[in-house]
C-alpha cells in the first residue's frame, strides 16, 4: 500500500485493532520523544494537529517515548521516557505516588535517596535555574484561605484579619521566613491515622528579625501530612500531593490586615560565587550520619549538635544531605539521585512503572543518559563525597560502576515487575564493552539500545571503523535505534539551502543503511539539536543559527523522515561480493574483519563492509575512502577523510568508483537514475543504489 493510500485511510484504522506490518521495505523506523504538535503552516499534505498525530502513528515501528494516546501506543512498540536514576527536588506525580505508597506500606519514602554521609563540598560549572527551588526555600504550594475557599497565593499579595496562608513544604524544616511588616501567628498541622489533616495546633515560635524579613525558628517537630482536611483537598493542582504526597504544613495569619510579599523556608544550600584560582561556583552540602541523630527522631536538635559523634556531618534533617549532581546540567533541572540499596523502595519504584505504563498504554520504557551517574562528570569533588548508603566516593569510575550494577540489578527488577520485554537505554555512541563505568550485568538486562546522534555526514572513517559494538549488541540479540543527525553537515553551512538540509539527511540514510540489521535496527532521522518533538521546524534569516529547517512551518518528523527514499526497496544486507576487500573494525579490545563474528571473545554480526577505493594509510584507516555494503536488492556507500567534520573535505574532487554490477542511483524523490557500473562521490558524500535486475 502507498504511503498515500496509508494515510488516506488512517482515520478509519485508528479505531481498528488492524497493525500493519513493517512501514517501509528494508528497514523499520521509529520516532524519539514525539509531542507538543503543531499545525502545520507550509505543507499541503497535513493540515491540522491531528494530521499530524495520526501521520506519526502510522509511519514509524516503534516510538522512544509516547504518542500521548492510550490507544495509538498499544497499535504500536511504545516505550515512555523514564530517568530511573534521578528523582526531581521538586517533587512531581511520581514522588507523590512513591512517599503514599511507602508510607502506606510502613515504610520511610527517604530511604529513596541517596545522602552524603560527610560535609561534601561540589564545584557547580553550570548554574541551573532549577536549583532555585531549594536555594530559596520554595514550597511545594502555598494556598490563601478568603471567605472558606482557597486559591494559589502568589505574593506579593493582601492577607486580612480573617484569611490564611497555607504552606506545604516538601521538607520538614527549622525556620520560616516570611517578608510582612508584622509577624504571624503560626499553626502546625496535626495527622490523624489516615494522614491527613486532623487539625492545627499553635507553634511554639521564637521570631526575630534581620533585613526587614521575619524568621521564626519552630521550636518544635511535627509531622507531614495529606493536603486533605475534613474530606476537603487543600490543593490547587500540584500533581504531587495529588498523587498522595506528604507536606509539612503550616498555616500563618495576621491580627490586622498585613501586606506580605513573600513566605519561605530558610535554605540550608547556597552557591558561593569563587574567584581568584577557582573559576567556577561552589555549594556545601551537609552531611547525615545516624550516630548524629541517638534518639534516632531524624532530627539533630542543638543539644546533639554540639555532641555529634561526626563533626563532619553538619545536617539537622537527612533530607538536607541529598546527593544532587551539580556538573553538567540540563537548563531548569534540579535531580536527586535515587538509591537502588533500598530493596522496599526498590519494589515501591517497580511498582510505579507498572503503574504508569499500563495507564499510559506502554510497551516499556528508555532510560536517559545512562553515562551521567556518578562519575566526574556528575560530580567534582573538592570536599568530601562518602555516600551514606554504599562504599563509594562521589565523583569517582568506582562509584560509577558501583551506582551502574545496581541500577542494572533494579532494571532487571522493572522488567519482573511489569514482565516487559522492552527496556532500552539510552547510551548514545558510547561502546558498553570499553566504557569503564558500565558493568557486563547492563548487557544482559537492557533489551533496545538508543544510539543518540550516532551518525552524522562528516563522521569521517576513523570513528565509522570503529563503531562495531553495534553489531556485537545485534550478536547478543538486542535492538538499536540509530539515529542520524544533520550535525556538522552542509546544512549547518547554509542553513536556508533546501539542496543541503537533502543532502545531508540523504548521506544519513545511506550511513544508516551501513548498520542496518533486519528485525534488531530502526531509523531515525534528526537534525543538529538535542531538542525533540512533533513541532514544527524553524527558518529566520535573521537567526540562521538556530534554523532547523530552510523553511519554518513543518511537522519536524515529516521534515526529517526520507519517505520516498525509505520507500525504495534495496532488500536485506548480503555478502560482500568477489573481488573487494572488506573493512577492518578499529578497537581497542582486539583486531577484526567486518566480515567476522567474533573480535577477540566478543561475538558479533558480520557488517560484511567492504573497499571500494582508498588511499593513504594510517594504522587501518585511509586518508580518503569509499566504504560499501551490498544488499540483495541495493548497495550503499560513504565516502569519508580519516578525521570527522573536516568541513575543506566537502570541496574535495568527487572520485570515481565502479560499481560490482549494474546498479541505479536513487534519488532524494525516490526516482532512479539510468543503470550504471560507475558512480561518482563527493567528500563526505553517502550513495543509495538500486540494484538492475538480471
Amino acid at each position: 500500500m502507498s504511503s498515500y493510500l496509508r494515510y488516506l485511510s488512517l482515520g478509519l484504522l485508528l479505531s481498528s485493532d488492524i497493525a500493519y506490518g513493517q512501514v517501509y521495505p528494508s528497514t523499520a523506523t521509529a520516532w524519539v520523544l514525539t509531542g507538543n504538535w503543531q499545525q502545520p503552516t507550509a505543507i499541503s499534505e497535513l493540515n491540522s494537529i491531528m494530521d499530524v498525530r495520526r501521520w506519526e502513528a502510522e509511519h514509524a515501528d516503534a516510538v522512544f517515548g509516547s504518542l500521548q494516546d492510550v490507544a495509538l501506543n498499544k497499535k504500536t512498540i511504545a516505550m515512555g521516557y523514564i530517568y530511573v536514576h534521578k528523582l526531581d527536588c521538586r517533587p512531581d506525580e511520581q514522588q507523590g505516588w512513591l512517599h503514599y505508597h511507602a508510607y502506606q506500606k510502613g515504610q520511610d519514602p527517604e530511604n529513596g535517596y541517596m545522602h552524603y554521609k560527610n560535609d561534601t563540598q561540589l564545584t557547580v560549572p553550570d548554574q541551573s535555574k532549577g536549583l532555585d527551588y531549594l536555594l530559596k526555600g520554595e514550597p511545594i504550594l502555598s494556598l490563601l484561605i478568603r471567605n472558606n475557599n482557597f486559591s494559589t497565593a502568589r505574593f506579593p499579595l493582601t492577607v486580612n484579619a480573617n484569611e490564611q496562608i497555607i504552606f506545604h513544604a516538601a521538607y520538614p524544616f527549622e525556620t520560616l521566613v516570611v517578608e510582612s511588616i508584622e509577624y504571624p501567628e503560626l499553626w502546625i498541622a496535626n495527622a490523624n491515622k489516615s494522614g491527613d489533616i486532623a487539625g492545627l495546633e499553635k507553634a511554639d515560635v521564637h521570631w526575630i528579625q534581620r533585613e526587614g524579613k521575619w524568621f521564626g525558628r519552630i521550636n518544635q517537630r511535627w509531622l507531614p501530612t495529606h493536603a486533605m482536611f475534613q474530606g476537603r483537598e487543600l490543593n490547587t493542582g500540584n500533581k504531587a500531593l495529588k498523587a498522595g504526597y506528604r507536606s509539612w504544613v503550616v498555616a500563618l495569619n495576621w491580627k490586622h490586615k498585613e501586606e506580605v510579599k513573600g513566605v519561605n523556608i530558610e535554605p540550608w544550600l547556597e552557591i558561593i560565587n569563587t574567584s581568584g584560582n577557582q573559576s567556577t561556583a561552589t555549594m556545601m552540602f551537609p552531611g547525615w550520619d545516624p550516630n548524629n541523630d541517638p534518639n534516632g527522631d531524624g532530627y539533630v536538635d542543638d543539644d546533639e549538635f554540639l555532641q555529634r559523634a561526626n563533626q563532619s556531618a553538619s545536617a539537622r534533617f537527612k533530607h538536607q544531605a541529598r546527593v544532587i549532581p551539580t556538573g553538567k546540567m540540563w537548563a531548569g533541572s534540579c535531580w536527586y539521585r535515587t538509591n537502588f540499596n533500598d530493596d522496599a523502595f526498590n519494589q515501591n519504584h517497580a511498582n510505579w512503572y507498572k503503574y504508569d505504563w499500563k495507564r499510559q498504554g506502554l510497551t516499556g520504557a528508555y532510560n536517559d543518559d545512562m553515562a551521567k551517574l556518578f562519575s566526574a562528570n556528575q560530580f567534582k569533588v573538592l570536599i568530601g563525597g562518602q555516600i551514606l548508603e554504599a562504599p563509594i566516593v562521589a565523583g569517582t569510575s568506582k562509584a560509577a560502576g558501583y551506582y551502574a550494577a545496581k541500577m542494572s540489578d533494579f532494571f532487571a527488577l522493572v522488567k519482573k515487575t511489569t514482565g516487559s520485554h522492552w527496556l532500552a537505554a539510552n547510551i548514545s555512541e558510547l561502546n558498553l564493552w570499553e566504557y569503564p563505568d558500565w558493568p557486563e550485568q547492563l548487557r544482559g538486562v537492557v533489551d533496545v539500545w538508543l544510539r543518540e546522534h550516532y551518525l552524522s555526514p562528516a563522521i569521517g572513517l576513523e570513528r565509522l571503523q570503529s563503531y562495531w559494538e553495534s553489531y556485537a549488541l545485534a550478536a547478543l540479540g538486542d535492538k538499536s535505534l540509530i539515529m542520524t543527525t544533520t550535525h556538522g553537515g552542509k546544512s549547518q553551512q547554509d542553513p536556508l539551502s533546501k539542496t543541503a538540509w537533502e543532502s545531508d539527511i540523504y548521506t544519513g540514510l545511506a550511513l544508516y543503511y551501513l548498520f542496518n540489521i533486519p528485525n534488531k535496527t530502526y531509523y531515525h532521522s534528526w537534525n543538529q539539536t538535542f531538542v525533540y518533538g512533533s513541532s514544527n521546524t524553524e527558518a529566520d534569516q535573521n537567526t540562521l543559527g538556530k534554523a532547523i529547517w530552510y523553511q519554518g512551518g513543518v511537522p519536524k518528523n515529516w521534515a526529517y523522515q526520507p519517505q520516498k527514499l525509505l520507500a525504495v526497496d534495496i532488500g536485506k544486507p548480503t555478502s560482500i561480493p568477489k573481488g573487494f576487500d572488506p573493512v577492518h573494525w578499529q578497537s581497542k579490545t582486539g583486531k577484526a574483519l567486518t566480515t567476522d563474528s567474533k573480535i577477540t571473545d566478543i561475538k558479533l554480526e558480520p557488517a560484511n563492509w567492504f573497499w571500494l577505493y582508498r588511499t593513504g594509510w594510517f594504522k587501518g584507516v585511509p586518508k580518503d575512502g569509499v566504504i560499501a555494503r551490498q544488499y540483495t536488492q541495493g548497495l550503499v556507500l560513504y565516502r569519508g577523510t580519516k578525521y570527522r567534520n573536516q568541513t575543506a573535505f566537502y570541496q574535495a574532487e568527487p572520485i570515481r568508483v565502479s560499481l560490482p554490477g549494474y546498479y541505479q542511483r536513487v534519488n532524494y524523490d525516490g526516482s532512479l537514475d539510468e543503470p550504471t557500473q560507475y558512480v561518482d562521490v563527493k567528500g563526505y558524500e553517502g550513495i543509495i543504489l538500486k540494484k538492475v535486475d538480471d
